[in-house]
């Protein structure tokens, strides 16, 4: 054998040390990748609570101009059940039974005016008639448009549905990962009650002021995160609002709560639930945002949501 044969035998691997380190790599691998996605994972979270942080703050200057929160129905309901609120009765107008949601009334403190002024709450309202009426959306073709517009403040990055919703078929709306908190009082309780009489800060129709969070901003929430926002069980649309569904949550079923199941009522549970392991991100009435685990106490989690229940600190 010539000495370039024996050169080239000895630096080539054998086929079991090939083995050995393509099994080193694997286990390398292995280790890496759930340490990139968590990463990855904090990453969005993080992305998430700076949302939800804007959201809260678009809030604050809202209250701060009219001197009372956004309401987390605009309008009246479009059924004529008997409501405890005087304004909200059987017969009213198109323009009184404005379905749009707190989310719209915010949009230019999140300086999305142009969005804003294109769906024009002052003229016709929003989602007044029945959801699926196509032929009302024709007479406002503009605010067709501008519910289909996605925007990523109200969208968290952990959040693997859909970014679009078809629940109201033929209307094709964008979806959003968050909610404003109605209060304690969800699915098991009289509809009316969820919707114009519930115990947190946002609801059908009514206002509240800052002064009326009895309970501390630091320990009220003002919205937090939902999932899933394309489906019938859990429904999101973020320029539309419906108890227990459409951009208003309660604390009636724990933290993390799966769509459909828990306290339902339709299929829907109204529960708060994020996409990141353990537990999800809240807003709270003094602008801070903080993440709360799925293992709290049903009475501290409840206690949360509700403005006026005595639960100082």
């Amino acid at each position: 054998m010539s000495r370039s044969q024996k050169s080239a035998t000895r630096n080539a691997f054998t086929l079991v040390e090939l083995l050995v380190v393509i099994a080193i790599i694997g286990v390398l691998i292995g280790m890496l990748l759930p340490a990139v996605q968590s990463v990855r994972e904090a990453a969005r979270r993080v992305t998430c609570m700076n949302n939800m942080r804007q959201i809260g703050l678009a809030v604050l200057n809202y209250e701060s101009a009219n001197m009372k929160l956004p309401p987390g129905r605009v309008g009246c309901d479009d059924i004529g059940e008997q409501m405890s609120v005087s304004q909200c009765h059987a017969g009213l107008t198109s323009e009184e039974k404005n379905g749009a949601s707190g989310f719209v009334s915010i949009l230019p403190q999140l300086e999305l005016n142009n969005l804003s002024q294109q769906l024009d709450l002052e003229n016709g309202g929003l989602w007044n008639r029945d959801v699926d009426d196509l032929e009302w959306w024709q007479n406002f073709p503009r605010k067709r448009s501008g519910v289909q517009e996605f925007l990523p403040v109200y969208w968290c990055p952990s959040e693997n549905g859909k970014k679009e919703s078809d629940v109201y078929r033929p209307i094709i709306a964008a979806a959003s990962s968050y909610a404003f908190s109605s209060g304690s009082l969800g699915p098991d309780n009289p509809v009316h009650v969820t919707k114009y009489k519930n115990d947190g800060a946002f609801f059908y129709h009514t206002q509240i002021r800052l002064a009326d969070i009895r309970d501390g901003l630091s320990n009220t929430f003002l919205a937090g995160e939902v999932v899933r926002p394309d489906t019938h069980e859990s429904s999101n649309v973020w320029s539309y609002a419906i108890a227990n569904s459409d951009c208003l949550r309660t604390t009636t079923n724990p933290l993390n709560t799966v769509p459909g199941d828990g306290i339902v009522v339709e299929l829907r549970n109204g529960a708060f639930a994020s996409s990141h392991p353990g537990g999800a991100n809240f807003a709270y009435g003094d602008g801070h945002v903080s993440f709360i685990y799925e293992a709290i106490e049903m009475p501290a989690y409840q206690a949360l949501s509700t403005i006026n229940n005595g639960e100082v600190q």
